[in-house]
């Protein structure tokens, strides 16, 4: 029996704040490298005005992590700090995001990018967990990424990611905020001092965001995540319109 084709995964990528034209889209490569070994094929989009020729030609969206905040007007609130905001990059990100949500393509958010699925999904963030959060865990700490930090629970096996087994994983851990409970998702998993870590939208089949980076491979349910959505994409492609209206 003839397998199905790998699944294509659009990859939203960082900028940098050159002067054009030295302007550069990156990436890092454990993004591509953790498709790629699950079965997916990465593409990495760059931003556009228009995102309707992007969500007609994949099969599954990532959005990546980031070292900066989803600006507080877009959920809201008023910014308690001078938030680091990159507009152009959200902005992109956002209609990405509200579009796949729209059709049903796959999504899996990763830190900035599961605080991003949150608010289109119609939640608000903690803004910065030392000064929100009473006794919180450090939840960015000054270590590498590849090295786990604290430990997560799932208290009970997620409907979008059944392979899954409830209890306590550690996880690494680069973030100064954090979701909001809210009734549009799911909380599937929480820290021990309440912080959520991962979430899954309540009316899609697939809209997962997790706090951590599950691309370092460095936590026991990593791959196990990587691959429910690669193998969410390839049900998506396999059954999806022959046009997607968006």
């Amino acid at each position: 029996m003839k397998a199905p084709p790998r699944p294509r995964i659009g990859i939203t990528p960082d900028i940098n704040d050159f002067i054009a034209p030295e302007t550069e889209y990156t990436v890092r490569r454990n993004y591509t490298d953790a498709i790629l070994g699950c079965g997916g094929l990465p593409l990495i989009l760059p931003y556009a005005d228009d995102v309707a020729a992007y969500l007609r030609a994949i099969d599954g969206l990532l959005v990546t992590g980031g070292m900066f905040d989803i600006d507080p007007e877009l959920y809201g609130a008023v910014a308690l700090q001078s938030p680091v905001t990159k507009p152009l990059r959200t902005g992109f990100e956002k209609a990405l995001v509200e579009g796949a949500l729209e059709v049903g393509i796959p999504v899996l958010g990763i830190c900035n990018g599961m605080q991003l699925l949150a608010v289109c999904l119609g939640g608000k963030l903690v803004q910065h967990i030392p000064a929100e959060v009473a006794e919180a865990l450090e939840h960015k700490p000054d270590q590498p990424a590849d090295r786990v930090q604290h430990e997560i629970e799932f208290a009970h096996r997620p409907r979008s990611l059944p392979a899954i087994v409830p209890g306590r994983y550690l996880v690494n851990s680069v973030h100064h905020q954090a979701v909001q409970p809210f009734p549009a998702y799911r909380t599937i998993a929480v820290a021990s001092d309440g912080v959520i870590e991962a979430i899954e939208a309540v009316d899609s089949d697939f809209a997962v965001g997790v706090q951590w980076h599950p691309e370092y491979a460095v936590g026991k349910m990593d791959i196990p995540i990587l691959r429910g959505f690669v193998d969410a994409a390839t049900e998506f492609s396999l059954h999806r319109p022959v046009v997607v209206n968006v």
